[in-house]
């Protein structure tokens, strides 16, 4: 196994008349935490959004847990164990907070009943776990900006995201 559980080398990343990333590496072992700091628009974002497979590099490579991977969406991400807390939440105001994190990847039960009694549990059990406080049923409209943050964390996890960005 690779002694990086991230790693890009020679991103680079283009929109007309811009260059957002030029030849950056990123290297980052298991259990770290970076923070990427800069002004706006030096491509802070823009990395992570490649990492995430929202945008493709136009050149460069990236390896996860050692093996060269090609990330070109999201859902390829998600399967990598790689979540994203996006910097504008990406959540649906008159659902419930277990709603908004299982939306997409629904629970069913014999039938294609939904399990929201199940996912609901788990969305509790995952919140006690890392100590972020949030009720599974509270509308996320009804609740703080921190706790429509938590839910956003909530959501990579729930999807069993070793990554997070």
């Amino acid at each position: 196994m690779s002694e990086y559980a991230i790693e890009m080398v020679g991103i680079t990343k283009t929109f007309p008349g811009v260059v957002a990333n030029d030849k950056v590496t990123l290297q980052v072992r298991e259990k770290e935490i970076h923070a990427l700091l800069g002004e706006n628009g030096a491509g802070k974002s823009t990395l992570m959004s490649i990492l995430f497979g929202a945008y493709n590099a136009d050149s460069g490579t990236i390896s996860i847990h050692g093996k060269q991977m090609e990330i070109k969406n999201p859902n390829i991400a998600t399967e990598l164990g790689i979540g994203m807390v996006h910097q504008h939440f990406k959540l649906v105001q008159n659902y419930t907070v277990t709603e908004n994190i299982v939306l997409g990847m629904e629970s069913t039960k014999f039938g294609g009943i939904l399990d929201m009694a199940s996912a609901s549990k788990r969305v509790s059990l995952l919140s006690a776990k890392y100590g972020l406080a949030v009720d599974p049923n509270s509308i996320i409209e009804e609740i703080s900006v921190g706790q429509q943050q938590r839910v956003e964390i909530l959501k990579t996890l729930y999807r069993n995201a070793n990554i997070i960005i």
